[in-house]
């Protein structure tokens, strides 16, 4: 669904880190411990596998990211393609944030965070309907490296 929304092909080496605990996940990662995943530079941390439910669709989740980054999306949008590309909130309801385009996601807690990345979905699936991804890009993109035509 990636390469064929962005019209690139995804490949490169990527390293996988799985952490042993939730505590050597927010150390290693940065971020907040009830996150399962984070991508870096060319670096994906996880969750202990026993917290990861769906690990193939988790490192597609991250992967988007990673690739969608060379964009410089707001986040977002950015967010919102990801969850687009996973489809992991198809048949799923959370409540609809007002204004998610302001919203600073680092400072959420969890049930904040999952309405968030839901509501993102939803605006972007909104988006969509109506523009290419190129578009997009080009209406929100502030010129990353590889631009779409």
């Amino acid at each position: 669904m990636l390469e064929r929304l962005t019209g690139r092909s995804v490949n490169g080496t990527y390293i996988l880190i799985i952490a042993s605990s939730a505590g050597e996940f927010s150390e290693l990662s940065g971020i907040a411990y009830w996150f399962l995943a984070a991508a870096t530079g060319n670096t994906i941390i996880v969750q202990p596998l026993t917290l990861v439910q769906n690990l193939p669709r988790t490192l597609a989740h991250e992967m988007s990211h990673l690739i969608l980054r060379d964009y410089q999306l707001p986040y977002w949008l950015e967010e919102g393609i990801v969850c687009y590309i996973t489809g992991e909130w198809v048949g799923r309801e959370e409540i609809i944030l007002d204004e998610v385009k302001t919203l600073d996601y680092s400072k959420m807690d969890f049930m904040t965070y999952r309405s968030y990345s839901y509501t993102c979905w939803v605006e972007v699936s909104r988006l969509l309907r109506n523009r290419s991804f190129g578009e997009l890009i080009a209406e929100f993109g502030e010129g990353g490296k590889r631009r779409i035509e």
